[in-house]
């Protein structure tokens, strides 16, 4: 028993990062890893629409692993078996025994949810990783009533505010839960007040760099709210909860949350399940996008694990259930991992919307023929491609190469080498703004302008403006972004684009 203790996870977590490097390069870079890739080239104690752990993670990635798709997507494998692990460490300190790790690993496993959130580079991962951490203090503290796992709560806290500012939400949540508890007797001591003071000091490099740059996390937030969030709906919203993990994955963290706040054997735990009661109903309030509740499910995972476990006594019924799980979220699959060719895929989520099941709903509010992340994994060499058709039709001359977002300026960066050396793409979308030239030589007389429609204020430069080629792949959430090699200046670009600078 013991030794199958010690075993069981690691071979869990092991499968689910072969899973996902086995996946890795099926389809190719999503959009937002060329940004990421970009921040560790830039590293800053803050960007644009981040904080500054995420830009971290893609320097240590780059710098031990390389760029190539399968190393910048292993850090993020590896951090989905870490979750495994810690959700295993949270079943036993529940009092779970051997089929409760059995069906957490399982449901874990088959997470649809988990599935898509381990296998890219972004911050989402990481996120729901340190909100684990978080409950795991809890649930330690809550066990021991030791007092010094404060001091982990406000380690975890203060790094996770360094990658995702949602950790605000956590602390919100929190402070909501311990009032519904009686836990809220803590509040008058000085113990969460210290974490808090914790957090503060891990997170204060930021929040200088935040004022040094005039918040522009205040910016970002308005254009999410205008351009993203207004777009969420309610029920959608309340739907993904329960489609985020598969139907077998909901059977273990609804009977989680149920265990948490209803059996008396949880009571000391009851805590764990307001407080997911209370993320939900703030994401809710501040119309958050569906994933943005993801962290609150590991520890209902483990909890719900246990209650199965004591519901279940005979063997058969027990295999029956981690059968079920298995064989409900099997047909979901590819919605978590891109397991077959775009094409196929496509073939794949027309069925699936067919019965009823919506995975093509794009942040924009309609539906495509594959998921937004998928779509956004397509055309980048393409266009990087054009970008270099469009160098070598400039004859040497110098030249300026501006995308008019960062995916589009990521990939050129990304893919295009000259001379042996990485290419720098100028743009204004997110944190390249803070990269970009203030100034550029007045020996730059071209132009090549990656956007899928020409500015007025480009036509109005040049003379002479060639189309190179566009981004064909029907596919591609970039289909028909446009590469142009734009020449002959009617005036100074080098005066042009100090101009323009001070416009953003």
């Amino acid at each position: 028993n013991v030794i199958f203790k010690q075993i069981f996870f690691p071979v869990f977590a092991g499968i689910k990062i072969l899973l996902h490097l086995a996946t890795a390069d099926n389809l190719g870079f999503q959009r937002d890893e060329f940004l990421y890739l970009a921040l560790g080239r830039h590293l800053d104690w803050g960007f644009w629409s981040n904080p500054p752990f995420i830009g971290f993670v893609g320097w240590l990635s780059q710098t031990m692993f390389g760029d190539s798709l399968w190393a910048t997507r292993l850090l993020p494998a590896l951090l989905g078996g870490g979750l495994i692990m810690l959700v295993g460490t949270m079943v036993r300190d529940l009092g779970g025994g051997r089929f409760a790790q059995i069906l957490s690993g399982t449901a874990m496993l088959f997470s649809i949810a988990w599935l898509r959130t381990f296998s890219m580079l972004q911050p989402v991962p990481f996120d729901v990783f340190f909100w684990a951490l978080l409950s795991f203090g809890l649930l330690k503290w809550l066990k021991t009533n030791d007092v010094r796992w404060w001091w982990f709560i406000g380690a975890a806290a203060g790094i996770g505010f360094l990658n995702k500012y949602s950790i605000a939400f956590w602390a919100a949540a929190l402070l909501a839960a311990l009032l519904l508890t009686p836990q809220r007797r803590v509040l008058a001591t000085r113990m969460p007040w210290l974490a808090a003071g914790l957090a503060l000091l891990i997170f204060l490099p930021n929040l200088v760099w935040q004022w040094q740059y005039n918040f522009p996390v205040v910016n970002h937030m308005g254009e999410l709210a205008r351009n993203q969030l207004d777009n969420v709906e309610p029920v959608n919203f309340l739907l993904d909860q329960f489609l985020f993990h598969g139907p077998g994955g909901a059977a273990v963290w609804l009977a989680g949350l149920v265990f948490l706040l209803r059996a008396p054997v949880m009571r000391p735990y009851r805590l764990l399940g307001w407080f997911y009661v209370a993320t939900l109903l703030i994401f809710l309030a501040f119309s958050g996008k569906s994933y943005y509740t993801l962290g609150a499910y590991p520890v209902l995972f483990a909890a719900g694990a246990v209650w199965w476990e004591r519901f279940l006594k005979k063997t058969w019924s027990r295999a029956t259930l981690v059968v079920a799980v298995v064989l409900l979220a099997l047909p979901l699959f590819p919605t978590g991992v891109p397991i077959w060719p775009a094409e196929r895929l496509v073939l794949y989520f027309e069925k699936l919307t067919g019965a009823g099941i919506v995975a093509v709903r794009w942040e924009d509010g309609e539906l495509h023929p594959l998921p937004q992340d998928y779509a956004d994994m397509l055309g980048w060499p393409e266009l990087a491609a054009l970008a270099q058709k469009a160098d070598e039709r400039a004859g040497g001359n110098p030249y300026l190469i501006y995308g008019e977002n960062y995916g589009q300026a990521g990939a050129v960066e990304h893919y295009f080498r000259k001379n042996g050396r990485r290419v720098e793409v100028a743009s204004f979308a997110d944190s390249y703004r803070l990269w970009a030239p203030d100034t550029i030589s007045a020996n730059v007389e071209t132009l090549i302008y990656i956007n899928d429609e020409l500015g007025k204020d480009v036509q109005a430069l040049f003379a002479d403006i060639q189309l190179v080629g566009r981004i064909e792949n029907p596919l591609a959430r970039e289909r028909g972004t446009a590469v142009w090699l734009c020449r002959s200046p009617r005036s100074s670009v080098a005066e042009f684009w100090v101009e323009r600078v001070k416009m953003v």
